[in-house]
């Protein structure tokens, strides 16, 4: 029985660690694209609009689809699946863009510690988003104050 036990919690660990890699690398990736976009260190955007308009449109439809079990008015559906889909058109962009200026302007990114500090607000971001996913009921609800 202990070894079962052991087995699962190692499970959740790895998945546990992949999650926050995922998630850290994702938001660092954000960070650089928007400091690319603000700067004007990243080049080409234009070229790169079609494939986040693909991923808009991809989860949108992904939303839709998988909120219906969850929502059952139209109306509820729709505007959670147009929230999902302007962030994943978000993500996706900035996450591009951070990706486009790491490959166009590697000496920007790489010669500083900024890399440093955004892998850690990466991570911050992810504690943020892991525990305001988990506890959204709680974290919207009314409060009973400190």
């Amino acid at each position: 029985m202990a070894h079962a036990t052991r087995g699962r919690d190692t499970e959740l660990l790895v998945q546990a660690g992949l999650f926050v890699a995922v998630s850290t690398l994702l938001l660092t990736a954000c960070f650089l694209g928007f400091v690319g976009l603000v700067t004007g260190g990243v080049v080409g955007v234009e070229n790169r609009l079609p494939y986040y308009s693909l991923a808009l449109a991809l989860g949108f439809v992904g939303a839709v689809l998988g909120f219906e079990r969850e929502f059952r008015t139209g109306e509820r559906i729709i505007r959670a699946a147009g929230l999902a889909a302007a962030s994943t058109f978000l993500l996706v962009g900035l996450a591009g863009e951070g990706v486009a200026f790491l490959v166009q302007r590697p000496d920007a990114v790489l010669s500083s510690q900024s890399l440093f500090y955004f892998l850690a607000a990466g991570l911050i971001g992810t504690g943020l988003g892991y525990i305001g996913m988990r506890h959204w009921e709680d974290l919207t609800g009314p409060s009973d104050g400190l």
